[in-house]
Parts: C-alpha cells; structure tokens; sequence
C-alpha cells in the first residue's frame, strides 16, 4: 500500500509540475522497488512555481470560472435550495507555509500542532467565491477530511480569514479511515436528500469531487500532495 501510495504521489507531483510550466529530471533514483525522480528538483520546481505567483494566479482563475458558473446558473435555482461545496486544505485555506518548512514532507504530529495553531491564510479567489456565495443567498457547505478532534481550531481558522459564516462543516470522525472519495461523496448524497442543490463542488484533489451529486465540479492545482 505504502509504494502505491508513493507512486501516486510521486505521478501527481511530476504531472503539476510538468503543468506548471517547468522540466523535470528523468528518474534518477530508485528508492525500494520504487522508481523516484530527482526529488529535490521536484522540489524546487514546486517551490519556483509557488513563488512565482503562477500557483496562486491559477487557484485565482478556477475559483473565479466557478464564480461566474454560480452566477449564470443561479436563476434556474429561484425557489429552491441552490448550495456550493467546499474542501478547506488548499481550497479555502492554504498550508503552503508549514508544508516547506517541513521540506513538502508529512509529519502526523506537527501537522496536528500547525491545525491547532489556526495560522493557515486563506486563497483570495475562493475567498470571494465564498463572499458571493453567501450574499446571493448560496447555502455553504465545508467538507473535509480533518477530524472532529480538530474542529475548534478550524473554526477558529477560518472565521479568522474571512470564512465567518457556513451552513455546516462536515468533519470526519476521529478514528474514520475510510476513503475520502467515497466520504465525500456520501456526505453530498445525505445534502442533495434533504433538498439541496449542489451547484458547484469546489476542491483541490479528486478524491474531492468523485462521486457525484454536484451539478458542476471545479479542481484547483495543487502541486505538494496528493490524497488517493
């Protein structure tokens, strides 16, 4: 499990990277029974293109593509209950400054301190997807894959950027490992049955927006990692 893990990661972070404009070394390494490529170009490829501004810019894009899809499609929603879906890491907030602290690696306990430290800035152009969202009467739904445990500081995080009002925030349970595809997806099913349309799913991963019960999707780059 851990080297399909890896081998997906490592596929993703080569593909964002290829995407973002930048060249890749052929793989240079193997590491077990996995070919790796020269990570440390990987990394400063993904490090360039965060600096550069490209990053944020794309992330700024879609969001906005996905604004004005809200506001076309609005009208055919009049008298109903018109939602939007959102992930938070890399969606709404962003984790880039802990993340090349710690050299794009994942420690589990730091991860936790950095969530409880409620420091994670918010993504300008789903920022004000959100703001309009909220001022056209658009119900707004966070799903994610933090837990319950760590739901205070969540909050506290996103009431902080900007993110001062939801419908719900949809936490896994501590302890819950299932697939966050299918989590997600059960989640949407439960909003869509209790009369909710869910105009626009906005995340960062795949996992995020597979399953369906959402009348559009919209994927925003995301270079530093990836959730199968």
């Amino acid at each position: 499990m851990a080297n399909k893990v890896w081998s997906a990661l490592i596929k993703s972070l080569c593909v964002a990277a290829l995407v973002a404009g930048t060249v890749l070394a052929e793989p240079a390494a193997l590491h077990g029974d996995i070919g790796i490529p020269n990570m440390a170009l990987v990394k400063e490829n993904m490090r360039e293109y965060y600096k550069s501004g490209r990053y944020l810019k794309e992330v700024d894009t879609i969001a906005e593509q996905a604004r004005v899809y809200l506001e076309t499609n609005l009208p055919r929603h009049q008298g109903r209950k018109p939602a939007v879906v959102l992930d938070i890491d890399e969606t709404t907030l962003s984790n880039y400054p802990h993340i090349n602290s710690f050299d794009f690696g994942y420690i589990p306990k730091e991860w936790v301190a950095w969530i409880q430290q409620a420091e994670a800035p918010a993504l300008v152009g789903p920022l004000a997807f959100y703001r309009y969202a909220q001022k056209n009467g658009v119900a707004v739904f966070f799903i994610t894959g933090r837990t319950e445990q760590e739901r205070e500081a969540t909050e506290r995080n996103l009431r902080k950027e900007g993110f001062d009002d939801w419908q719900e925030l949809v936490m896994k349970t501590n302890g819950d490992h299932s697939a966050t595809g299918t989590y997600k997806a059960q989640h949407r099913r439960r909003l869509t049955q209790e009369g909710y349309t869910i105009v626009v799913n906005l995340g960062d991963q795949l996992s995020d927006l597979e399953g369906g019960y959402s009348e559009s999707v919209f994927k925003l780059p995301n270079p530093m990692y990836y959730v199968p």
